[in-house]
């Protein structure tokens, strides 16, 4: 007696989601052709520029008040830091060929006065 075969679950779920995915693709390449997505998506990447200079505007500011430097005048100041350690590096080397000796002056080195702690074993 051979009855109705049990329905697979997983093959069930597998059919299900291959018929949404179908809707879906079909509905949203429907959606994205319309001239009014077009629209939507260009108003909400205007607004979303316009957010971003608010932000910065008011981030600006409150740096101001708070009298901080911002991310674009500390990298200024980075930059021209690096300029000025570029120029006495050379400065060095051409006072260093001037005196005839090496590029880098000797300098003294730290004096070595710390000692190995002492065991008490001695008692």
């Amino acid at each position: 007696m051979a009855g109705p075969t049990p329905t697979d679950p997983a093959a069930l779920f597998r059919e299900m989601l291959g018929q949404w995915e179908s809707m879906a693709n079909e509905f949203g390449g429907n959606l994205m052709k319309s001239g009014e997505f077009t629209r939507v998506m260009h108003g909400a990447n205007a607004a979303n520029m316009k957010f971003k200079e608010a932000r910065a505007e008011m981030m600006d500011r409150a740096l101001d008040a708070a009298n901080m430097p911002t991310k674009a005048e500390v990298g200024d100041l980075s930059a021209r830091l690096h300029r000025i350690e570029a120029t006495v590096d050379r400065i060095e080397a051409m006072l260093a060929a001037q005196a005839g000796g090496s590029a880098t002056p000797d300098r003294p080195k730290p004096k070595r006065t710390r000692k190995p702690p002492q065991s008490k074993a001695a008692g």
